[in-house]
């Protein structure tokens, strides 16, 4: 008789669990860093936010470096889904609608998202940067991610017309617009809304780089 073949247990209860608990951490340092900044918020702080455990906290992250490398992807994407937002569903149909215009609009409608989430998180970054080297290299690695990011996010916005001008400048021209410091600039100096930041990202988007 041949023998029962073992089988590793994997409890899905299990497995959902420790994601929620992952997500409470993470959502609850975003919150705090957006606000008190790296060097102010604690381990402790995070785990009392999110209800954990001290130890769970370095148990799934490791360290607070680590911790605000996750918090800053979880900006970017919203959600736990590892999927870049280049590769989503929403960004992908920019490529396909016909009017550029439109892209335009469906583009600035996905960073007007991003970046209220984003912008603080950058901050507590290139502040921590400038006193900590491990997180000066993570800086500088997130720049050449978002080089990456802009040349893709042109190639979405050149749809069936191609570019206004060359990638090079479109990726540049991205770059400044994207960026968290002009959001940060145009909503908390001058006092922008985020539906008046959208729509002029809009239109900014289709007077440089569309065709």
């Amino acid at each position: 008789m041949p023998k029962s073949v073992k089988r590793p247990y994997v409890s899905t209860r299990r497995a959902a669990q420790a994601g929620a608990t992952r997500e409470a951490i993470v959502q609850a340092a975003i919150r705090l860093f957006s606000t008190g900044g790296y060097v102010a918020t604690t381990i402790q702080a995070v785990a009392d936010e999110a209800g954990v455990a001290v130890q769970t906290v370095y148990a799934v992250f490791g360290n607070k470096r680590e911790l605000l490398r996750h918090a800053l992807e979880a900006a970017v994407t919203g959600d736990a889904d590892p999927q870049p937002i280049n590769e989503r569903p929403e960004a992908l149909a920019i490529a396909d609608e016909p009017d550029p215009r439109r892209r335009a609009a469906m583009d600035a409608a996905i960073v007007a998202q991003i970046s209220p989430r984003l912008a603080p998180i950058v901050k507590a970054l290139r502040e921590a940067a400038t006193v900590d080297p491990e997180l000066a290299a993570t800086a500088a690695a997130i720049t050449e991610r978002r080089r990456q990011d802009m040349a893709a996010a042109a190639q979405l916005l050149a749809g069936p017309d191609g570019l206004r001008i060359e990638l090079e400048d479109a990726v540049g021209t991205l770059y400044v617009l994207y960026s968290p410091e002009v959001f940060m600039e145009l909503t908390a100096d001058l006092g922008w809304s985020i539906e008046h930041y959208e729509r002029w990202l809009a239109e900014m988007l289709y007077r440089t780089v569309m065709s």
